[in-house]
């Protein structure tokens, strides 16, 4: 078994939590990991543009800071960037893999649900209260392993109904 989670840190926990992030929220279209800068992006789709967006995006930074300042361990990196494409823009939020925690995901995903509603673009799916607390737990465990370091960079995507997975 040595042989096959060699390269991939001490385990394909990490590789679990970006699949496991797809999987548990809908409102996912790409997770992203950086070795080299031990960041994590996670990106969301929002039809038409963006009213609003500057204000909002200093709202979740003061809102992720202070959950951080609340859990004792302050975020050493917090940013949000925008791609407009042809009616869509993609919104990432990138975070030191150090600190982040699923709970800051879910709690991003809420406001850009309430700010752009029906907007911001899910895949429905149709996981039980059951299956969705144990996909919270992988993706913190992945998380756990990711912060334990692996060299490669890992992208999960969602396409078609399905979680693609590569690795740069």
């Amino acid at each position: 078994m040595q042989g096959m989670t060699s390269g991939w840190g001490t385990s394909l926990r990490g590789l679990g939590a970006l699949i496991a992030l797809i999987v548990r929220y809908p409102e996912v279209s790409t997770v992203q990991y950086d070795p080299g800068e031990a960041a994590l992006t996670v990106s969301f789709l929002i039809r038409g543009p963006l009213e609003g967006w500057e204000e909002l995006e200093s709202g979740l930074r003061e809102m992720l800071e202070a959950y951080r300042a609340l859990m004792g361990d302050p975020a050493r990196r917090i940013e949000f960037q925008v791609t407009p494409f042809e009616g869509i823009s993609v919104v990432s939020l990138i975070r030191d893999t150090g600190t982040l925690s699923v709970e800051e995901i879910g709690m991003a995903i809420e406001v850009l649900h309430d700010r752009y509603d029906t907007a911001l673009l899910a895949d429905p799916h149709d996981l039980m209260e059951e299956e969705l607390v144990l996909q919270e737990e992988t993706i913190q465990a992945g998380l756990e392993a990711l912060r334990m370091g692996t060299e490669r960079n890992l992208i999960a995507l969602r396409e078609e109904g399905r979680v693609v997975v590569f690795n740069t």
